[in-house]
């Protein structure tokens, strides 16, 4: 079950890049990973003096609840601490942040999916 979970995770991410770019991200980092936690995909608008760290959440259904759901106050803590850390290891201190959650919706019966993008969600 798992690795299905990882499966539906990482077609997400990618759906999710693909979605970012088009509207004019430049994707910095997938799955960045340190001690502290982890962040699906970390972004810089172009155009804007912003970065952004976003977690992707993708699901068949919404049995156990919608997918931002699943964003608890644990999960929300490791992905700033995360953040934190990437920021200053990069020297980021002049731009500004935000964190955005994707719900990625898929069919099992096609290839078809529908997104719902939260910016600012926490």
């Amino acid at each position: 079950m798992k690795r299905f979970n990882n499966i539906i995770g990482t077609y997400g991410e990618e759906i999710s890049q693909d979605l970012l770019i088009k509207r004019g991200h430049v994707i910095l980092e997938k799955n960045f990973k340190c001690k502290l936690g982890e962040i699906d995909i970390i972004s810089s608008i172009n155009n804007a003096n912003c970065i952004c760290f976003i977690e992707v959440k993708s699901r068949f259904n919404t049995s156990y609840g919608m997918p931002l759901e699943a964003v608890t106050y644990s999960k929300i803590k490791k992905i700033r601490k995360a953040a934190e850390y990437y920021i200053n290891k990069n020297k980021l201190f002049e731009y500004e942040f935000r964190f955005d959650v994707i719900e990625v919706f898929l069919d099992r019966k096609s290839d078809d999916f529908s997104i719902n993008v939260i910016e600012n969600a926490f």
